[in-house]
Parts: structure tokens; C-alpha cells; sequence
């Protein structure tokens, strides 16, 4: 065999081979490529860029402010006066007269029952005639068991019998020698009151004068 033709078979060997290994490379790399799968994420998360060294910045909560209750200070309620109750007989005279002739030198009494009409207008009148005349008044009521015990009492001592009685209406003008000037019975208006009580005044006064 000649030089030439040896050298020939020599480079179509080496070709050979090397076409040979370049088959097994890329069959290799198509079965490695074959055999690992790629793998895709089901849920792709976002990435959120933050800048180094600076803070997201919290929106400030716009607080709404209370109302601002004032303090409520209790009403204080006036204090009840405490009134002892009047005694029913004072210096041996009922307890309503005897305090009305401390302060008026002529005391108009007013005997009369809650439910009749008649006696209301007669008390009504006696008020007015005593007023009139500058006298001290005492209304009584004869169903007050109380007042009217105490008032009976008292007129035991009067000298007439007739004077005695709590019948109503009546009228009876006292002196402030604690003495029954006189009695009016029935009704009796207003000007016959005031003119009772001036009577007594001027007979109160003579009798004072006759002592001095």
C-alpha cells in the first residue's frame, strides 16, 4: 500500500471517529434534557421590591374625639322646716286664740263646719269684718275633735249657758283680758263683724283706763 493511500485511511478513520463521538455527546444531552422535567409554580407569587432603609409609612388614624360631658350638680331640695305641732291648750285657753291675743288686743273667732256652704260664706265674712277692723282671727272648726275639746273646755268658764255652745255659724269677739265681749249668732256679714270688734277695742280700752 502505497504512502498516499495510507494516509488517506488514516484521516477517513479519524473522521469516523469523530463524527462516532459526536453522536454519543448529543444523544446524551437529548436524554438528560429529556429526563429532568421543568417545574412551574401553581401560584406564582409577586415580589415586592423595598427599597433598603426605607419604611413603608402607616396612614395616621384620624381618632374622633368624645364629647366632653360637664358634671351635673345635683339640685339640693330646700330643707323642710321642722314645725312642732300647737298645743292645744295654752295659759288654759285654746292654743290658736290664746297666740292670736298675744299680738292683737281684739281677737275675732270663726265657729263653722267644712261642708256647709252657708258656713263658709259666714267664715268668709267674719275674715273680711276682722280684717276691717284691724282684729286678730281664729277660724275653728266644731268637727275638729281636737280644737273644738279645748275651745268647750274653755267656755265653761263663760257666766252664760247660751255662750257655752259651738253651734255654727257663730261669731265671738274677745277681749285681751282673755274675756268674751259678745257673740253673734247665725250669720253675720262683714260690717256687723267690723263693727263687734271695734266695739270691744273701745271697751278694752275704757276698762284699761278705769285700772290706770
Amino acid at each position: 500500500m502505497s504512502p498516499k493511500v495510507r494516509l488517506l485511511a488514516l484521516v477517513g478513520l479519524v473522521a469516523a471517529f469523530a463524527l462516532g463521538g459526536g453522536l454519543l455527546l448529543l444523544s446524551k444531552q437529548s436524554s438528560s434534557s429529556a429526563a429532568t422535567p421543568r417545574i412551574r409554580l401553581l401560584y406564582p407569587h409577586k415580589r415586592h421590591h423595598v427599597r433598603a432603609g426605607v419604611r413603608p409609612v402607616k396612614k395616621a388614624a384620624h381618632k374622633t374625639a368624645k364629647p366632653v360631658r360637664k358634671a351635673v350638680h345635683p339640685v339640693q331640695k330646700p330643707r323642710k322646716k321642722h314645725v312642732l305641732p300647737r298645743p292645744a291648750v295654752i295659759d288654759g285657753m285654746p292654743g290658736a286664740l290664746a297666740l292670736a291675743l298675744r299680738n292683737h288686743q281684739v281677737v275675732v273667732v270663726s265657729l263653722y263646719a267644712p261642708r256647709s256652704s252657708v258656713d263658709q260664706l259666714a267664715l268668709a265674712e267674719a275674715r273680711a269684718g276682722a280684717s276691717a277692723a284691724g282684729a286678730g282671727f281664729v277660724a275653728l272648726d266644731v268637727m275638729n275633735e281636737r280644737d273644738s275639746h279645748a275651745f268647750t273646755r274653755f267656755l265653761a268658764t263663760v257666766p252664760n249657758a247660751d255662750d257655752r255652745l259651738l253651734d255654727d255659724p257663730a261669731v265671738l269677739v274677745f277681749e285681751q283680758s282673755k274675756s268674751l265681749f259678745v257673740r253673734l249668732n247665725g250669720f253675720a256679714d262683714r260690717d256687723t263683724v267690723a263693727q263687734a270688734a271695734q266695739n270691744a277695742r273701745l271697751s278694752a280700752a275704757a276698762t284699761a283706763a278705769a285700772r290706770g
